[in-house]
């Protein structure tokens, strides 16, 4: 039933006029007790919001008729359960999974009539819990408020990432490569938040009643006093029970998490590796336009801001007389700060952009005070709210971390497995604050809904100052390398022995050979492609966005995407038609760093890669491209070199790999 159903899916989406129709049943259905377990609405929220962010659809059309079929679907749902009640337990599927039913019920106990907004969000439960509140005589006024609100936030949740990802795409037709991956960045950054955050509070109660198993066999074995200490965390009258364990499994996976990146530092491989290609991938997208968003939202973790948030938490930690969870809090931002700074002098291990800050590294001081900061903060506020609003917060909060590592990276000011060690170490100082604070405090805090709103005006106060002071500019960018220049004959002799025989990826591990050396400027290069019928790249449109979810098309009407070779994206893509329709040939080239020529004649050495790729129909709804290894990178090189002519310096092997030598100079 999926397959027929995205089948028909995808072949709706080639008419835009009917993608609302679409939209509302997708909404709907997915709703509907039973059946929505078998139809994916959220693709349908996807491609929706991504026909709208090409400017196909209206937004306000989509998002209107998403919540009015997601309201029904509930509606339905509802009015089932309340209409057949005892009845539903014979009927089909729930007479022979009775599970399914029952963990509806124990979600439904536990949260009440919050269950309605969060059961839209967690898929076996979606058109279950409805069904329940009918069941259990909810009152219809009360699950319909709930049942909008759940919708209101419910569409926007699926339909504004395809909006973004339409545009973005649709953009970099007109811009470049380089808008995509910024805007993929930090639309994968709140995606990635929220999942986790979702994930974690979803998965809470299993893996702390495993653990308290676990526990308490170790308790009852070991009488001493840390068998007490135990027995105390699995008192089931302590109301924090299950947050002690979970804060208590932070502590030891943060660790071994940063003791592991530790041992990686200390051994140069292989995430060092991973460092560099991501640093280098980094500064090859970078663009003004990204600068000033990036350079934006480091301020969530600049001094002032940290400052601000730090002095707003302590009196209201001093208001509610908790002294020593202020002394503890304080405590561990500076000893942590001490611990890093030690190990930081320790290891002397410098930032990839000596512009950005002459310190050492790792771990990364600016993560883990930014980790600190708003760990603590959100462990204060999920204390002191409900789940929906604690969820919310730990999002905000795991995603200032993600966005502010991601911007140091951006800018150089450290290495990615800097701050990985700083968030790991910083984490475990933030779970120990947290586990001591509800030791001694063991009774649930007063309920504080208003606070959130309160910490979110001291962090807008302190960017707004900031951003009136000026202190928002991008820092400097590092002059790129100059092109070593060299002459034809060295180039010929020994250089291109330097040159990599393989692609790396972002790990350092061996891809595709590259079976040409070319040199050319880049005009030159299309100017010569285009005369033997390669194509360069394809046309963004609506059309070619929904081609990647055809049922039917040619393997040139596919995006031809660039490609890494240790993190930087191939600048020339070319591509031209196989023998069948399902088939192509692709042409990557990448800059080698080089230039052949003297002076102001000399001229760009790239290396390039050809493949023949193959339209995989079993990868269908996606249309996805491989690499066909039944015909040699070899074979198709040297087919492509006979193709060109003239040009053709020499013919080397490196490694094995046959390597050609072009040169088509400029006049």
């Amino acid at each position: 039933m999926e397959q027929a159903y995205l089948h028909l899916l995808h072949l709706l989406a080639g008419h835009p006029e009917w993608m609302l129709t679409v939209v509302f049943f997708a909404a709907f259905l997915e709703s509907v007790a039973v059946i929505g377990t078998f139809v994916p609405g959220s693709t349908a929220m996807f491609l929706a919001g991504a026909l709208t962010g090409t400017g196909s659809l209206s937004l306000g059309w989509v998002l209107a008729w998403a919540i009015a079929g997601a309201i029904a679907g509930d509606g339905l749902s509802f009015w089932l359960g309340s209409r057949y009640k005892n009845r539903i337990v014979k009927l089909w599927p729930f007479s022979r999974h009775p599970e399914v039913l029952e963990a509806g019920y124990r979600f439904f106990g536990k949260h009440g009539a919050k269950s309605v907004v969060l059961a839209r969000f967690v898929g076996p439960l979606r058109a279950i819990v409805p069904v329940v509140a009918g069941m259990l005589g909810m009152s219809p006024v009360r699950f319909y408020a709930m049942n909008v609100l759940s919708a209101l936030l419910w569409a926007p949740a699926h339909i504004l990432p395809g909006v973004v990802f339409g545009a973005s795409v649709l953009l970099a037709g007109a811009v470049s490569f380089r808008l995509v991956v910024i805007l993929a960045l930090l639309v994968g950054s709140v995606w990635l938040s929220y999942r986790a955050a979702a994930f974690l509070l979803s998965h809470a109660n299993a893996w702390s009643n495993a653990a308290g198993r676990h526990l308490g066999s170790w308790a009852c074995r070991h009488p001493g006093p840390l068998g007490r200490v135990a027995r105390k965390m699995l008192d089931p009258q302590a109301p924090d029970a299950t947050s002690v364990l979970l804060a208590s499994l932070v502590v030891l996976v943060c660790a071994a998490l940063f003791f592991g990146v530790l041992h990686q530092v200390i051994a140069g491989d292989p995430l060092t590796h991973v460092d560099e290609s991501v640093y280098r991938f980094m500064q090859s997208v970078r663009t003004p336009w990204g600068d000033a968003v990036l350079a934006g939202l480091a301020t969530l973790g600049a001094s002032a801001t940290l400052a601000a948030l730090i002095v707003a938490v302590t009196l209201w930690m001093l208001l509610e007389r908790r002294w020593r969870t202020v002394g503890y809090w304080l405590a561990a931002v500076v000893f942590s700060q001490m611990l890093i700074f030690a190990l930081q002098f320790a290891m002397q291990r410098a930032a990839p952009n000596g512009l950005m800050t002459s310190t050492y590294a790792f771990p990364s001081n600016h993560v883990a005070a930014t980790v600190i900061v708003y760990g603590f903060l959100a462990f204060l506020l999920a204390r002191r709210v409900g789940m929906l609003e604690g969820l919310l917060v730990v999002t905000a909060s795991t995603l200032v971390v993600i966005v502010v590592a991601l911007a140091g990276v951006y800018f150089g000011r450290y290495w990615m497995s800097d701050a990985i060690g700083g968030a790991a170490l910083s984490y475990v100082w933030v779970a120990i604050v947290s586990l001591t604070a509800m030791l001694r405090h063991p009774q649930p805090p007063p309920t504080r809904r208003w606070m959130p709103a309160v910490a979110l005006v001291v962090l807008l106060a302190s960017i707004g100052l900031q951003s009136g002071l000026g202190m928002m500019a991008p820092p400097g960018t590092p002059a790129p390398l100059p092109l070593a220049r060299v002459t034809q004959q060295q180039w010929t002799l020994s250089v291109w022995k330097h040159l990599p025989c393989y692609r790396s990826d972002m790990g350092g591990d061996r891809k595709e050979p590259l079976t040409l050396q070319w040199v050319s400027d880049s005009d030159a290069i299309r100017r010569q492609l285009r005369g033997e019928g390669w194509l360069e790249g394809t046309d963004v449109s609506a059309h070619s966005l929904l081609s990647l979810a055809s049922p039917d098309v040619p393997a040139t009407a596919l995006p031809v995407l660039p490609k890494l070779n240790n993190g930087v994206p191939s600048s020339l893509v070319f591509m031209r038609p196989g023998d069948t329709r399902d088939e192509r040939d692709v042409l990557r080239f990448w800059p080698s760093g080089y230039a052949v020529g003297d002076g102001a004649a000399a001229v760009p050495l790239w290396v390039g890669a050809i493949a023949h790729e193959r339209l995989s129909h079993s990868s269908w709804p996606l249309n996805i491209l491989r690499v066909d290894k039944q015909v040699s990178p070899f074979d198709t090189g040297v087919k492509f070199v006979e193709g060109l002519g003239a040009g053709v310096v020499a013919t080397v092997s490196c490694h094995g790999v046959p390597v050609s030598l072009l040169a088509s100079m400029t006049e």
